[in-house]
C-alpha cells in the first residue's frame, strides 16, 4: 500500500505540472482540462500518501512539498471561478435594466450531429427568448430539424455540415455584414456579424467552434490557438461592443483562453459566478467549461444559466446581457504584456 500510495502522489504531481509545458501537443492541453478533479485526487493523494507512505526520510519531505505546491497552484487556478470570487463582468439587476431594447439575450448549444432530439432544445428556445441562437455540430438533418426558427428569427447565417463542425446562426435582430468564415482549416466554419439592438445600437458578433487538440481530431493545438487569436486580434481593433460565442474546445482557465482574453481584452461572466460545466453532459465526474461566451467592457449581466439536458453531449449556455457603453470603466479588463503580444504574433505568424 505504501508503494501505491506513493506512486499515486507522484502521478498527481506529474498530471499538475504537465500543462506548465508550453507545447501545442494534446496531450499537455488535454491536461488543462480536469482541474478541478485534479484538485480532489491530489488531496485524496496526500492523505493516502501521509497515511501509508510516510517515512520521514527526504523524499518524503519532497513529495510532501510537491504536493503542497501542487494544491496551491490548482486552488489558485480554481478560486477565480467560485462564487465567493470576484465577478469579472458585474451584474445588473433586472429592474434596474433601463429597458429590453437595451439588452441581447443569447443561446449556445453544440447540439451533437448525431442527436436527433430536438424537442427539449425547442422547449428551452421559447421558454427564455433568445435574441440570438448558436448550434453548433449541426448537419442538413439539424437545418431541416430547426426550420421553424425561421419565424421568429428571420436572420441568419448557416453553415451546415456533415463533419459535426457546422453551424447555423438565427437573430431575432437586423444582421449587417454576415460572413460565414473558414479562418485557417477548410472545413472549419466560424461567423462573424453585426447584429442591431433594439436601441439602435449594434453589436460585433464572433461565432465559433474550432477544431479540438485530440487523438480522434487533431494532435496539436496549432490551428486552434490560431483561430481564437485571430478572433480576439479582431475582438480587440472592433470599434464596436463586442461579442465571442461558441464550443472553443478549450476550458475556461487553460493558458489558451488566458492569452486570447489578454490580446481581446474581453471579459468572463464565469469569474465569480461559478463553473458552469458544458461538457460532458453524459458525465458527472468528467464534466469542464468548454462552451463559452465573451462579452466586452460594454455589457453588464442580468442573468446567466447553464441549460438542462437537451439529448447532446453539451449543455446549453444561456446569457442575458445589458449594454451600458457608460459603465466601462466598472470590470477589471484584461490587458496583454508584451510577452503576450509577441507570443500571439509568433503562433499567428505560422499561418
Amino acid at each position: 500500500m505504501a508503494i501505491a500510495s506513493i506512486s499515486f502522489a507522484c502521478l498527481m504531481l506529474i498530471a499538475t505540472a504537465l500543462p506548465l509545458v508550453r507545447s501545442d501537443y494534446w496531450t499537455f492541453r488535454a491536461m488543462e482540462y480536469p482541474r478541478l478533479q485534479k484538485w480532489v485526487l491530489t488531496l485524496a493523494a496526500a492523505g493516502l500518501w501521509r497515511h501509508f507512505g510516510w517515512a520521514g526520510n527526504w523524499a518524503d519531505y519532497l513529495i510532501g512539498g510537491g504536493l503542497a505546491l501542487s494544491m496551491g497552484y490548482l486552488s489558485w487556478q480554481i478560486f477565480p471561478y467560485l462564487p465567493i470570487a470576484s465577478r469579472q463582468l458585474k451584474s445588473v439587476k433586472q429592474h434596474n435594466a433601463a429597458s429590453p431594447d437595451d439588452q441581447l439575450k443569447l443561446l449556445v448549444a453544440n447540439v451533437l450531429q448525431y442527436n436527433t432530439e430536438n424537442s427539449r432544445l425547442l422547449r428551452y428556445i421559447e421558454q427564455l427568448g433568445p435574441d440570438i441562437i448558436l448550434l453548433l455540430e449541426t448537419d442538413k438533418p439539424w437545418q431541416e430539424r430547426m426550420a421553424a426558427l425561421e419565424q421568429s428569427h428571420p436572420f441568419t447565417l448557416h453553415a451546415p455540415q456533415d463533419n459535426t463542425y457546422g453551424l447555423l446562426f438565427y437573430s431575432r435582430l437586423p444582421i449587417h455584414g454576415g460572413q460565414i468564415r473558414y479562418l485557417v482549416e477548410p472545413d472549419i466554419p466560424s461567423i462573424k456579424a453585426q447584429i442591431t439592438l433594439g436601441n439602435g445600437e449594434r453589436v460585433q458578433v464572433f461565432g465559433l467552434h474550432p477544431r479540438p487538440p485530440a487523438p480522434s481530431e487533431s494532435r496539436y493545438a496549432t490551428a486552434k490557438d490560431q483561430e481564437l487569436l485571430l478572433v480576439a486580434t479582431e475582438a480587440a481593433e472592433a470599434a464596436l461592443p463586442c461579442l465571442v460565442a461558441g464550443d472553443l474546445n478549450d476550458v475556461a482557465w487553460s493558458y489558451t483562453t488566458g492569452l486570447f482574453q489578454r490580446i481581446s481584452g474581453l471579459l468572463d461572466p464565469r469569474k465569480g459566478r461559478g463553473f458552469y460545466n458544458t461538457f460532458s453532459a453524459k458525465s458527472i465526474l468528467m464534466r469542464f467549461p468548454l462552451d463559452h461566451v465573451f462579452c466586452s467592457s460594454h455589457f453588464r449581466v442580468v442573468r446567466m444559466r447553464r441549460l438542462g439536458h437537451i439529448g447532446s453531449d453539451h449543455f446549453p449556455i444561456f446569457i442575458q446581457l445589458h449594454l451600458d457603453k457608460r459603465y466601462t470603466n466598472g470590470h477589471d479588463t484584461p490587458t496583454p504584456d508584451e510577452s503576450d503580444k509577441a507570443e500571439a504574433a509568433e503562433k499567428l505568424s505560422k499561418l
